[in-house]
């Protein structure tokens, strides 16, 4: 029985092994991009509720600015391994702008800048309003920092 999954396992690993490497470099970069936006979509949904809280729209949870800053502190290190692959010559629907690739190691560093800004907005949920709302507006400028040099506006 045991020999029947190992060999299943060895059969799917070696046709998904080889249906990447089938895939042209076009397929490879959409789906790089998709990837990209993927993870920028769920990063969002957890800033998001955050804003509302700082425009007043929402009320103030500590709770919910903690839990969200954390999953934010966990999903912003994966920018870099994400935009790792340059996809600045193929045509793909995308707000990333090519100077990403261009000066990579800025853009890497500006991810862990926010990464490192949602880990601050976390610890200073514990310390309330005032003090998460001032960690949120560094998280948020870090973002904007990033975006203002690399993300096509809107």
């Amino acid at each position: 029985m045991s020999k029947t999954i190992l060999a299943l396992l060895t059969a799917l690993l070696l046709t998904t092994s080889t249906a990447v490497l089938a895939a042209s470099a076009d397929e490879r970069a959409q789906t790089a991009a998709e990837t990209r936006q993927g993870l920028l979509k769920v990063v969002a949904r957890y800033f998001g509720p955050i804003f509302l809280m700082a425009r007043e729209q929402i009320p103030y949870d500590g709770d919910v600015v903690k839990a969200n800053a954390e999953k934010i502190a966990v999903l912003l290190p994966m920018i870099p391994d994400l935009f790792a692959a340059d996809t600045s010559a193929f045509d793909l629907e995308t707000e990333a702008l090519n100077n990403i690739w261009e000066d990579l190691d800025d853009f890497n560093a500006k991810a862990q800048t926010s990464a490192e800004k949602a880990s601050a907005l976390a610890a200073a949920a514990a310390n309330g309003q005032g003090a998460a709302m001032q960690a949120f507006g560094e998280l948020g400028g870090a973002c904007k920092a990033c975006h203002d040099n690399y993300r096509q506006q809107n």
